[in-house]
């Protein structure tokens, strides 16, 4: 069901990622030298990416798969249910931090997850600002990123493309059905912090399963002595529909910097990506989230699949 906000009593959209500034230090020396990376959002050199529409999960063989993420205004609706994500286990370890400058030199992050090696998933608006189409630059990707620190310094790594499922020359306004993006990394990341696979199931399924989703983002909110240093999961949150134009609508919670985020659920005991956190609709007065926004994995395999069928 899509109902209406009236523009006086709320702010009809806060995107998040591109709308909270996050001045770090250690982000701030990491981005010295200016760099653009090469945008693919049409038709891309499909052998860079060299992706399935079956995205299967790889976990290290020196890596334990943990349950517990937590070993050592905003988009909350009700109460905050996030907790910190300190675990150096899998899965939290193929989810990091997307950082990036505008082009007045703004420092930014948006959230991220392995799902190959060399790949990691997000949102468009992470990669492009939707109201000039232009990329943002300096994008790199720290994995498992807890209090600011890395396993390795060396493992903060820069992305080389990228293949959008929007450029938002259609329409610049959110939420954004195809607000996807594929990062080309550097360095083969997966190999060391493991890869999470996706599974697209039907609508009714996800509806179906109350409180059974966990999303993970590094929120510019949180935690709150030290804001988007360290991811916050929520877990027990809900996929709650879809709206007309083939949004899904959840419950988890988020701020400014969890956008493409992995909103995830457990399969026969293994974490696979359901969705990607794109958005959210807050209260103007109160600051209060409303309902937060996602993209469906179906758009994305939509997309792999009809690129493939161009190439043969």
């Amino acid at each position: 069901m899509t109902s209406k906000i009236a523009p006086m009593k709320f702010l009809s959209l806060l995107i998040t990622g591109f709308l909270v500034i996050v001045l770090l230090r250690g982000f701030a020396s990491a981005l010295s030298q200016e760099s653009t990376v090469q945008l693919a959002p049409i038709a891309p050199n499909f052998a860079t990416f060299d992706l399935s529409t079956n995205l299967e999960p790889f976990i290290p063989p020196n890596l334990e798969q943990s349950n517990n993420p937590n070993e050592g205004g905003r988009g909350v609706i009700g109460r905050d249910d996030r907790v910190s994500v300190t675990s150096r286990s899998y899965p939290w370890s193929a989810i990091g931090r997307i950082e990036y400058q505008d082009a007045n030199g703004e420092n930014y992050i948006c959230t991220g997850t392995l799902v190959k090696s060399d790949i990691v998933l997000t949102n468009a608006h992470c990669v492009v600002d939707p109201e000039t189409q232009t990329a943002y630059q300096n994008l790199q990707f720290a994995p498992n990123l807890i209090d600011g620190k890395l396993q390795a310094e060396s493992d903060r790594t820069t992305a080389i493309e990228a293949w959008l499922g929007t450029d938002f020359s259609d329409r610049n306004e959110h939420p954004h059905p195809d607000d996807w993006a594929f990062l080309k990394l550097e360095q083969p990341l997966g190999e060391t912090y493991g890869t999470i696979g996706w599974r697209s199931l039907p609508l009714s399924v996800l509806i179906e399963n109350p409180e059974q989703f966990i999303m993970v983002g590094y929120s510019g909110d949180f935690p709150t002595d030290n804001p988007g240093a360290t991811a916050g999961v929520h877990e027990g949150c809900s996929i709650l529909g879809s709206l007309e134009d083939d949004v899904l609508r959840h419950n988890c919670d988020t701020f400014g910097g969890s956008s493409g985020g992995p909103i995830l659920g457990i399969l026969d005991d293994q974490y696979w990506i359901m969705a990607i956190n794109s958005s959210e609709r807050i209260e103007q007065t109160s600051g209060r989230g409303i309902v937060n926004f996602a993209t469906k994995i179906s758009r994305i395999i939509e997309r792999i699949e009809a690129v493939v069928e161009s190439s043969e």
